[in-house]
């Protein structure tokens, strides 16, 4: 009984609360202030490995990765820029250094990504916890897919979000996935960025449950196993 009415107290202080983040931390002096990213074409990376098509010239065809300093080394072609450009763009940039070095005219190049050296970090009731290499336009939802999907004991009502600013303190901010996967709130959808980290907490009732456990069960000096029966007036186990 007294295990009991302990944690219908802690579930209603916790209850009372409108977020996850106790507000001591919300908002505190070290963390900027969150700017959604809007979504946008996907810009290559340094270390995504990127295909080049030729439809015209399959001979010509390429796979390599993008170098450090962001270029893309592509024979006949050279070394053309690819960093922080789209695959449209880079397959311009391909046309365009085959015309130039008298290959080719009008190649139609194609350009795609086979993998993304960026990726993000998802943490906390997970089933697959750890890194996941990040996609385009990827979101909450497909980044905690990507690590295996909520365990029972997840909040899925405040997923947090940390992502670093331009002046490199953290950003932070919650997403209510049920309000986006059975209301379709557009407010709870977040355009993921490489290096963000996705941390998913327990659901109340386990926090209280341990909290229980912890303070309350092993501290209290009886042997909860034995009950007092009233109607004989003895104990009885």
């Amino acid at each position: 009984m007294f295990r009991l009415t302990s944690l219908l107290v802690l579930l209603v202080f916790t209850a009372c609360t409108k977020t996850w983040v106790a507000p001591q931390y919300a908002r505190p002096g070290a963390f900027a202030t969150w700017v959604d990213t809007p979504r946008s074409a996907y810009k290559i990376e340094p270390g995504d490995d990127v295909s080049v098509v030729l439809p015209f010239n399959a001979e010509l065809n390429y796979e390599a990765p993008v170098a450090p300093d962001g270029g893309l080394t592509i024979p006949l072609a050279g070394t053309i820029p690819a960093a922080g450009l789209t695959v449209a763009q880079v397959a311009s940039n391909v046309d365009r250094a085959l015309e130039v070095n008298g290959i080719t005219k009008n190649a139609y190049a194609s350009v795609s990504i086979r993998t993304f050296a960026g990726q993000l970090y998802v943490s906390g009731q997970v089933k697959k916890p750890g890194p996941v290499p990040i996609q385009n336009d990827m979101d909450v939802l497909q980044a905690i897919s990507a690590a295996g999907g909520l365990m029972d004991t997840a909040r899925s009502k405040e997923v947090v979000v940390i992502r670093r600013a331009q002046d490199g303190r953290p950003m932070l901010r919650t997403v209510d996935l049920e309000a986006l996967t059975r209301r379709g709130d557009p407010t709870q959808e977040v355009v993921l960025q490489p290096f963000d980290t996705i941390f998913v907490p327990q659901s109340s009732v386990v926090e209280a449950d341990q909290w229980i456990d912890r303070y309350i069960t092993r501290v209290v000096p009886f042997n909860q196993s034995i009950n007092y029966n009233i109607g004989q007036g003895g104990f009885f186990r």
